[in-house]
């Protein structure tokens, strides 16, 4: 009348290895806390199983549902009930240390300015002044424009150039940011462009530095194409590279510019991740900013037509796409 209790073979039927691996990597030193967070030491349940389909467990059959997405059926045991459940306990016992990046504004933006400001004109070599460029260019796109850290390396020097002239000229002046790559949830590659104001409430230097940086590589590095922000060796610079200069002037605006940034506020909750972007939200709210407007530069990414942000078009046709929002667009950053 039972079931048949027990199991006669030694095997690993429910994932046990792979849970073993996943407690394993656990064990690795985290950002906040000794351990690796459950959210991240479950990333291991992704390589197994990729392991596990390029051999003998690789099953080609799939349930599409529609012309995009698909359900694939998998034999992988860290598919299955039993590692699911073990997860959710990994969760429930070491529990989780969430720390969100504390916001930038208008104010600490141009504290910013000021300290890096004396750091460029008193810089020992070229490549010091160059990195306080790069800095300050990285932070005013990523506040004014609603970008997180990953999208604002995309920037191209190409794009730039082609419509730096045009929009300085225009009866309000902005730079358009040109965008080029495959962003989470699109397919294949695009082009973005992205206004953002030479002006604003507050004065943010935008063209100070994003034209200081311009001219360092257009008139002195001879560079008009490729990626905007590059290393020595013409890759793509991440935004890593930049992290620990930002933690360093913010701290020096801490220490010497009085009531910005608070002795209670540890610098190390800023970051190029999720500041800019969050203290941008914050900022258009507060200065009474259209709801849609804000909607409408933290979708970017979103296929809008007013943005133009069709697969596979041209840099061209995404620029006159987008230009007819302009003024709305802009009106997000001016109120800085």
């Amino acid at each position: 009348m039972l079931p048949q209790l027990g199991w006669p073979k030694l095997e690993d039927r429910v994932g046990m290895a792979g849970a073993v691996q996943t407690l394993t990597a656990s064990l690795r030193e985290g950002k906040y806390a000794g351990h690796l967070q459950p959210d991240s030491a479950r990333r291991t349940r992704s390589w197994w199983n990729n392991a596990y389909g390029a051999g003998s467990g690789y099953v080609a059959d799939s349930i599409f549902t529609n012309a995009d997405k698909k359900v694939v059926e998998s034999t992988s045991p860290l598919n299955g009930e039993w590692y699911t459940r073990f997860i959710r306990g990994l969760r429930l016992r070491q529990g989780e240390i969430r720390k969100q990046d504390l916001p930038f504004t208008s104010k600490i933006v141009l504290a910013l300015d000021k300290v890096c400001e004396i750091k460029w004109r008193w810089a020992k070599d070229v490549k010091e002044k160059s990195d306080v460029e790069d800095l300050m260019s990285f932070v005013l796109m990523e506040f004014c424009a609603d970008l997180r850290r990953e999208e604002v390396p995309l920037l191209s020097l190409k794009g730039l150039l082609t419509f730096w002239e045009d929009t300085l000229s225009a009866n309000t002046p902005y730079i358009m940011l040109t965008l080029h790559g495959r962003f989470k949830g699109e397919t294949g590659l695009r082009w973005h462009c992205i206004p953002i104001p030479v002006k604003t409430k507050s004065a943010l230097p935008i063209f100070k530095w994003i034209g200081r940086a311009v001219h360092r590589r257009v008139n002195i590095k001879n560079r008009h194409i490729g990626w905007f922000f590059v290393d020595d060796q013409g890759r793509r610079r991440k935004m890593s590279y930049y992290e620990p200069m930002l933690q360093d002037h913010l701290m020096s605006v801490q220490e010497n510019i009085e009531g910005v940034i608070p002795n209670s506020i540890d610098v190390e909750g800023f970051s190029l991740w999720r500041s800019g972007r969050s203290g941008a939200h914050t900022e258009a709210t507060n200065n009474n900013v259209p709801e849609n407007v804000i909607k409408t530069m933290g979708r970017w990414r979103v296929k809008e037509l007013a943005r133009g942000t069709n697969p596979a078009l041209p840099m061209n046709q995404v620029y006159l796409r987008v230009s007819n929002a302009v003024p709305t667009l802009l009106a997000f950053a001016s109120s800085f």
